[in-house]
């Protein structure tokens, strides 16, 4: 049976101190900054425009120029979106704990890592719903990026409906997962009776 009083961990139980915060708080605005200049660089403004240039669109990034092609303008674009959304999450959830006084330094992965869940997860949306909606003959401009763009955000933002979702769709296409039970641990107890063939006496080990 599992135990009813598991050990609580100690990690990162302590208060996070004020500058901490200061610090925390200008690297996610600074990151989600970079995040939306990024999906407007990445946008692609013109969809007809790309499908008669082969080598896509022409990309001006922080001052550096290069062509990506459309495909992978909407794989940057989805993951860019995700990112956003995983961000928006991120600061109402961390200015929430600072606001409420409860931030604590185990809280600060889970904010760090949602805009990569998002990203990660809007991919994998985009990737489920292209390949769903669209034959592998379709060309990229005829897809929405704003309707992509829109799906992978609320992916970032709902990641844990989102990731449901995809479980629902798991098991309509695959059988069940089976069964197991997790390890869980158990606090050895000095009263205990000794194993069965043990030559030891109870207070000793055997």
């Amino acid at each position: 049976m599992p135990n009813a009083n598991p050990r609580p961990s100690r990690i990162g139980q302590g208060f996070v101190p004020k500058w901490w915060v200061v610090a925390f708080t200008v690297l996610l605005l600074a990151l989600a900054a970079v995040v939306l200049y990024s999906l407007w660089a990445f946008w692609p403004a013109n969809l007809q425009e790309l499908d008669t240039k082969p080598e896509g669109k022409q990309v001006t990034y922080f001052g550096a120029h290069f062509d990506v092609s459309t495909d992978t303008l909407f794989f940057a674009v989805v993951a860019l979106a995700g990112a956003l959304g995983g961000f928006v999450h991120t600061l109402r959830s961390f200015s929430m704990y600072v606001g409420t006084r409860y931030l604590r330094w185990s809280w600060i992965p889970f904010n760090l890592l949602l805009p990569a869940v998002g990203a990660l997860g809007g991919t994998v949306f985009y990737l489920v719903f292209r390949g769903g909606l669209f034959s592998t003959s379709t060309s990229a401009t005829d897809a929405n990026p704003y309707g992509f763009a829109a799906v992978a955000a609320l992916v970032g933002l709902f990641s844990e409906q989102a990731i449901e979702k995809l479980r629902h769709v798991a098991r309509e296409m695959f059988a069940e997962a089976p069964k197991y039970e997790p390890d869980h641990y158990t606090e050895a107890k000095a009263d205990a009776p000794p194993a069965a063939g043990g030559g030891g006496s109870s207070g000793s080990p055997g």
